[in-house]
């Protein structure tokens, strides 16, 4: 299978340590990137190179000209995505470049892995737009959008979509669901999270420790932002749905709407057992990674309260067969994602080594 190429991404912007901070950042998470400090520089670049996405400051030099290498980007590269930087995102120069051809901004300072994230999302959206695809081909597509969107920005939910879409799709096929039914609910199982990238803050994704009271409303806001953001497509319309119910809980607890038993619909009731499991047994940036007895007793202690005890007898069912390989999966995924010690890979460390001269006298240097 060919190896798909890096996006290729043009930087502008007369603020030089700005784009360097953006640029190795952005090439640490596998873009092509080219820098420009002034409009010409940009403008000859575009008539010389082909970018997949245009990402550019609104004033140079106190003079608004943004707009005019979004013009040449749309003129020369309409299959390009334009994005702007900017500090002042109310005035009329910012307005003004929108209409010429930017799909969203970023009010600066950018958060390089916001860029990233929305550089990614961007892209794969405008190549859905103009394809016409199986709806699996666009499952898959999609899986890969969101391993390049809230993985970077939340990198300890590394595979978690993934995952959650295969298990997902062996609770549903063990129920009988259609086929077409499934395909939804395997999208809904890798968009779930989708939100997130969209919340205010993005900082207590990573934060070691419990979130406060108003990082834990803000954090509750994602099911529902997801599910807007999904769009009204009819296609898309179970997996809106669906990715709006993830967090709804059989007795009424959940969020956002709070409905409870069969008003959630099944696929929905599927995924919250399922995103629960792998959010338990996976190690983030608060907790530990859960034990697969501690997270079977768990469950069995919510039975008929959190989650629908029919789903869970067959979820529980599967465990036994699959549950060893299951715990596994996320380290393999949180190594892949260099989030893993040694020790917690189950490798032994590497042997200290002795500094020269400290021989006799007890002293020993470990390097890094």
């Amino acid at each position: 299978m060919e190896t798909e190429r890096p996006l290729h991404i043009l930087l502008a912007d007369d603020e030089r340590l700005t784009l360097e901070i953006l640029g190795t950042v952005l090439e640490a998470h596998g873009f092509q990137v080219h820098l420009s400090t002034t409009p010409v520089d940009a403008i000859a670049s575009i008539e010389r190179e082909r970018f997949d996405a245009v990402v550019t400051d609104v004033v140079f030099d106190g003079r608004s000209a943004g707009e005019e290498i979004l013009a040449a980007t749309r003129k020369l590269q309409p299959q390009a995505i334009c994005l702007l930087m900017t500090g002042y995102p109310r005035v009329d120069a910012a307005v003004q470049a929108m209409k010429v051809g930017a799909v969203d901004y970023l009010q600066k300072p950018v958060e390089p892995k916001v860029l990233a994230a929305t550089i990614q999302r961007a892209v794969s959206e405008k190549r859905l737009a103009k394809e016409e695809l199986p709806f699996q081909d666009l499952v898959d597509i999609l899986s890969g959008l969101v391993a390049k969107s809230i993985e970077r920005v939340d990198p300890y939910t590394a595979g978690h979509g993934e995952r959650t879409r295969r298990y997902c799709r062996l609770v549903a096929e063990d129920f009988g669901l259609d086929a077409k039914t499934v395909e939804r609910l395997e999208l809904a199982a890798i968009a779930h999270d989708y939100g997130k990238i969209f919340l205010d803050d993005l900082g207590f994704l990573t934060k070691q420790g419990a979130l406060s009271p108003r990082e834990r409303m803000e954090m509750k806001r994602h099911p529902l932002v997801g599910a807007e953001r999904l769009g009204a497509h009819p296609q898309l319309a179970e997996v809106v749905q669906f990715v709006a119910e993830h967090h709804e809980r059989w007795d009424g607890t959940g969020y956002p709407f709070r409905i409870k038993g069969r008003e959630i619909s099944r696929p929905g009731r599927i995924l919250c057992v399922v995103e629960v499991f792998d959010s338990l047994t996976t190690r983030r940036s608060y907790k530990n990674a859960w034990s697969l007895q501690k997270t079977i007793d768990y469950f069995e202690s919510q039975a008929g309260r959190a989650f629908d005890p029919e789903i869970l007898d067959t979820f529980l069912r599967l465990l036994e067969a699959h549950g060893a390989s299951w715990l596994e999966a996320p380290k393999a995924d949180l190594t892949a994602a260099g989030l893993l010690v040694p020790a917690e890979r189950g490798e032994l460390p590497s042997p200290p080594r002795i500094a020269a001269g400290t021989i006799g006298s007890g002293i020993l240097t470990q390097q890094a």
